[in-house]
């Protein structure tokens, strides 16, 4: 075995152009391989370590009667909830946690308005949105329950906007203006941004962007205030608001997300019970024109749902497995001419007593080689396909990034495609008649 080993690493040195040749289309299948692979791995990746196995997203349609014969199922997932749904459901649970959730861009300004801070993404909020979706505070707290039901004017800042208003990231106790009233800071977030942001989609933007959230606040208290809140909503046919960013007709509109923390099936299953049942209430009493249908998604679910994955992706990762099937056929090809052309080598060794598995071996592991060769050498291209990806104007662009568990990856696939295409050369060079070869001496 050692010296079928010796023998297979000593024959990478012969015939130098071939083999280069095969390590280099190697390379190139590889690392087209990789870096969609790269890619796909951080789109598909948890967004929330953790986390996300216990929350999920529950809706009930409340909608207006459908007219015409247009599909309901067609287009994005619904889930948007009016006020009164959303309190009324979570009343009804109040042993599981739950908020509800509507993201946002607000304009504050310190107390004296000497310094601003335009068009910060945010977040307003029923319930316990930060202990929920763990959003890490520097310092301070978050509200209390007490607080939310007195509409009291509190707000959490990002540590950037902490900065840029008070050039502190400690301004717990300070006061921002957001619309017409002033808030009172009582805690400091970390750097947080789970990518992407799916607790609150707004349509065609699945939140890839890299911005972090940098305000949470009570949403009732943000009502109150006349603060703009630029978002999806669904509002029905004689709303007051329309389309006005100040003000929200909560008896008319659908406007806020409903998650649920649930960490048994016991209670997933009870939950989405108490939807049907909710639904079915209200359908009952006229408030719901629609026949009682609910949804409850788990995170993995709803990011499927929204395919916040873009085909393309999944297409381009196609096309590279292509591109490396094409490579393995022309390396194989390679290989075989390799081995034709050291016949006699091969026959001189069969006649001085070397059996067919020791040349098997020794042929396998020049092609074992190549592979792992090509899988170095398709690092730094995997690398630079990533960099021209994160040139892309895509939102996901910025994700394109590889992660060192993923070189394990790529050496195994290196090793991997080394064997599968080495075993048709390696084999029939072991097939080849020792007597006819030697005579060619």
């Amino acid at each position: 075995m050692n010296y079928a080993l010796e023998t297979g690493l000593r024959g990478l040195r012969r015939h130098p152009r071939t083999m280069v040749l095969s390590i280099l289309t190697l390379a190139l299948g590889l690392a087209s391989v990789m870096t969609m692979l790269s890619l796909l791995a951080m789109l598909s990746a948890d967004p929330l370590p953790g986390l996300s196995q216990q929350l999920y997203l529950g809706w009930v349609d409340s909608r207006e009667a459908a007219k015409g014969t247009a599909d309901p199922s067609a287009g994005d997932p619904e889930y948007l909830w009016k006020t009164r749904d959303v309190e009324a459901l979570i009343a009804a649970r109040p042993q599981i946690r739950q908020t509800a959730v509507v993201s946002s861009f607000f304009n504050l300004a310190s107390a004296d308005g000497r310094k601003t801070a335009d068009s910060v993404n945010g977040i307003a909020a029923i319930g316990p949105f930060g202990a929920m979706f763990g959003a890490p505070l520097l310092h301070g707290r978050f509200w209390t329950p007490r607080e939310e039901r007195s509409r009291a004017r509190v707000i959490v800042l990002g540590r950037k906007t902490s900065l840029r208003l008070f050039d502190t990231e400690d301004a717990v106790g300070r006061q921002v203006r957001l619309g017409q009233d002033l808030f009172q800071v009582i805690g400091v977030l970390a750097p947080w941004q789970p990518r992407p942001r799916f607790y609150f989609m707004q349509p065609g933007n699945p939140g890839w962007s890299a911005v972090g959230e940098e305000v949470l606040v009570p949403a009732q208290a943000v009502l109150e205030a006349k603060t703009p809140l630029i978002s999806e909503r669904s509002c029905d046919q004689g709303a007051t608001d329309g389309y006005q960013f100040n003000s929200v007709d909560q008896n008319a509109c659908r406007w806020l997300a409903l998650w649920a923390e649930l960490q048994t099936p016991h209670q997933v299953q009870d939950y989405r019970t108490a939807l049907l049942h909710y639904a079915q209430d209200r359908h009952a009493a006229g408030a719901f024109p629609r026949p009682a249908h609910t949804d409850l998604y788990s995170v993995q679910d709803w990011l499927e749902a929204n395919r916040v994955v873009p085909p393309d992706v999944r297409l381009n990762l196609w096309l590279a497995l292509g591109l490396l099937a094409l490579c393995l056929v022309n390396v194989a090809g390679l290989l075989a001419a390799r081995f034709l052309g050291r016949s006699t080598e091969l026959g001189v060794r069969r006649v001085l007593g070397a059996p067919r598995r020791a040349i098997f071996i020794a042929c396998l592991v020049e092609s074992s080689a190549a592979g792992l060769l090509g899988g170095v050498l398709a690092l730094p291209l995997t690398l630079g396909g990533l960099w021209l990806v994160r040139q892309q104007a895509q939102q996901y662009a910025s994700m394109a990034q590889f992660k060192p568990g993923l070189f394990a990856v790529l050496v195994l696939l290196a090793l991997c495609t080394g064997i599968v295409v080495g075993l048709v050369p390696a084999w029939r060079a072991t097939r080849m008649q020792p007597a006819l070869q030697v005579k060619t001496l």
